[in-house]
């Protein structure tokens, strides 16, 4: 009897637990994602009901993928977010740097140019190569999979609009950047590690994060979008209620539809 017994037990205990992991992923709203292409590429093919990501990338995707039959919204409740250049506390001398150097080229236009390129009517801009006078090179870690800001071209190299403006403040300051293709969860940490010493990933500047790191001057104005399929009856954030949500990790899109949600709950 005992030896039927303990196997029924067993089994019972492994269905119980498979079945509430099961249950935990239903109730969590959420859908939580490496990087927002594959959110949105989820979306496009009906896996879930709708994508919370930068205003700028929801429409850089939907500009390039029209098959996926994408549409968007936003909210007045999204607040406006502010990118910066994310460094250690400790590099005081950096920080100068790099503010003067934003500085530069918003005076001298180059910004103007660089936002043109990605944001504006789309004329070409080269940043040109820096001298390099200062004879130094810092390590600059990026997430390349957030087009239009940062992304691989066709060829494998780092393209978009952060990658343009940390070129141009190098060239401008006279000093040498390697670009670093890092996860969106490991940015923070490479910096805090010493693989690198500057995060250009289209971040935005909160309190939490300020608590480990410092940021620049911010460079961009952004909010978040809602990326629904079109035809979907999802038109106003209200109409999430009961749908599954994709962003990426450990983003401001992620907090914002996670908090609207647990005030769902209150």
């Amino acid at each position: 009897m005992k030896k039927i017994l303990v196997p029924i037990l067993a089994l019972l205990l492994v269905i119980g637990l498979v079945g509430c992991g099961q249950g935990g992923d239903e109730e969590d709203p959420v859908r939580r994602y490496e990087d927002i292409p594959t959110a949105l590429t989820e979306l496009a093919n009906g896996n879930i009901d709708a994508v919370v990501a930068d205003s700028p990338v929801v429409l850089e995707y939907i500009k390039n993928n029209p098959a996926a039959e994408l549409e968007y919204f936003g909210d007045e409740s999204f607040e406006k977010e502010y990118f910066g250049i994310a460094m250690r506390k400790e590099d005081t001398d950096l920080h100068e740097l790099i503010n003067e150097g934003l500085d530069k080229i918003r005076e001298n236009g180059i910004y103007d140019k660089i936002f043109n390129k990605y944001f504006g009517d789309g004329t070409d801009f080269t940043v040109q190569e820096s001298d390099n006078r200062l004879g130094v090179t810092y390590n600059v870690a990026s997430d390349m999979t957030y087009a239009p800001f940062e992304y691989l071209n066709d060829e494998g190299e780092p393209e978009g609009f952060d990658i343009d403006l940390i070129k141009a403040i190098a060239a401008e300051m006279g000093f040498e950047i390697n670009l670093m293709n890092t996860a969106w969860d490991g940015l923070i940490p490479s910096l805090l590690g010493g693989t690198s010493d500057l995060i250009i990933a289209a971040m935005t500047i909160t309190e939490e994060r300020q608590e480990s790191v410092a940021f620049s001057d911010w460079y961009f104005e952004s909010t978040q979008y809602i990326a629904v399929k079109k035809g979907s009856g999802i038109t106003k954030l209200e109409d999430l209620q009961g749908k599954t949500v994709g962003v990426q990790n450990g983003t401001t899109g992620d907090f914002a539809i996670t908090k609207y949600f647990e005030s769902l709950n209150k």
